[in-house]
């Protein structure tokens, strides 16, 4: 017999973080990773003497980037870039 635990997850606080001019973001990464996500959306290249952690901002801001070129993320009216929402196939239906 399986017993459930409950596991309680810590809420990470999220903030705004602004990608470019007229383009922001919600996340959860550290303050001190903004440049380096920032850098990564514009398309500069890594920073060699980064830490790991603001590599990883680079690399996810860089992912963001190519996912808003290729529609896999959008940017809504009040400038905020999210997942875009998949629209359900208009085919038919098997029962």
């Amino acid at each position: 017999m399986l017993r459930e635990r409950g596991c309680a997850m810590k809420q990470q606080p999220t903030a705004i973080v602004e990608l470019s001019k007229n383009i922001s973001v919600r996340t959860t990464m550290p303050e001190s990773n903004y440049p380096a996500l920032r850098s990564g959306f514009e398309g500069y290249p890594p920073n060699p003497r980064w830490t790991v952690s603001k590599y990883r901002a680079w690399k996810t801001g860089q992912q963001w980037r190519n996912a808003l070129q290729r529609g896999e993320m959008v940017i809504q009216r009040d400038q905020l870039l999210v997942t875009a929402k998949k629209q359900p196939r208009m085919g038919r239906q098997t029962v």
